[in-house]
């Protein structure tokens, strides 16, 4: 019997998701909630499977794992009914918007015995897994200091419910989120956090994080939604034995740059695959838990990530430098 999947949300991410997973073998896409409803049809139509409200999903029979790609603040709800229904939730980033909701969205998961995944699909990229392997491996020495970008366009033109704080977290939580998450991951838990913000007209944002560690590299994170030519994203890792860079908008995405010497050449640029990462992302989701593994980013790595989220937009509202210990 195939793994049957229940998908919350027709926009962006929600549509990636039910198309990964008709690339996946034994793996069927059997029902498709949205707002409006016509919307959930013709992704429906496209996936092959039938219309259906989110609670009529959670509460299926025939369903097993159920994608939560709604608005953010709707997560936890989503979440929780589909956990207390016996069914494992797949739960796009941030994992909720605020950080009781997502203690609540754990407990539940874990209470039912179900595996919670959250979507930092960032950690599935091939130039940021590069970028840990070097970082672990020593190949770049004692990192130093690190700077990582995340740009979009002004989303709210697209989704009007992003521009609502309350419902989406504006930038940080939406964008920044993801390299927040990739630092978490490259280096550990930081002591410390210090953010701006601006936001202007027309769902233009802008964010500015310090992430300070007590040992390890000083760390700039940005993030805006502010990028007329579209989409992008970047970092430099440096290093006391090379240096890293990526830039989405270069010809080679990916290139490693160290002294010249007898093991290499100073530069090393590095093709990327074509495969989406949402798409091995999914496979990996759905893989770990037919094995009975945890997800590689499972609710309680989201919980951490968006509780550093939640402490760069307290940093950016005070002023204030806020001190960082990770949620248990």
């Amino acid at each position: 019997m195939p793994l049957r999947i229940g998908v919350l949300g027709a926009g962006f991410a929600g549509a990636m998701h039910a198309h990964s997973a008709l690339r996946i073998d034994g793996v069927q896409v059997a029902a498709v909630a949205a707002l409006p409803l016509d919307q959930a049809a013709a992704l429906a139509k496209e996936c092959g499977a039938r219309v259906a409200s989110a609670e009529e999903i959670c509460a299926a029979d025939d369903i097993d794992l159920v994608v939560v790609a709604t608005p953010t603040h709707l997560h936890a709800q989503y979440a929780i009914l589909a956990a207390t229904s016996g069914k494992h939730v797949f739960c796009e980033k941030p994992l909720a918007r605020t950080l009781a909701d997502a203690q609540a969205m754990v407990r539940a998961c874990d209470d039912a015995g179900v595996a919670l995944a959250v979507g930092h699909v960032v950690r599935y990229f091939k130039e940021y897994q590069r970028a840990k392997q070097l970082l672990d491996d020593g190949t770049l020495g004692r990192p130093a200091i690190a700077t990582l970008v995340r740009g979009n366009f002004a989303v709210g033109s697209a989704r009007e419910w992003y521009l609502d704080a309350a419902k989406s977290g504006g930038v940080v939580l939406d964008l920044m989120l993801h390299d927040l998450d990739t630092v978490r991951w490259w280096f550990g838990e930081p002591s410390r956090v210090y953010a701006r913000r601006f936001t202007g007209s027309g769902g233009l944002e802008y964010a500015l994080a310090t992430i300070r560690y007590e040992d390890r590299p000083i760390v700039q994170v940005e993030a805006s939604w502010a990028e007329h030519a579209g989409f992008r994203t970047g970092y430099e890792l440096r290093g006391d034995r090379g240096m890293l860079v990526h830039d989405s908008r270069a010809a080679s995405p990916i290139a490693l740059q160290s002294p010249a010497g007898p093991a290499g050449p100073a530069m090393m640029a590095t093709p990327t695959l074509h495969e989406t990462p949402y798409l091995v992302q999914l496979r990996d989701v759905i893989a770990r838990i037919a094995r009975g593994d945890r997800p590689l980013v499972d609710g309680h790595e989201g919980l951490r990530t968006l509780a550093l989220g939640l402490a760069v937009i307290r940093s950016a509202d005070t002023g204030e430098v806020v001190d960082w210990k990770a949620p248990a």
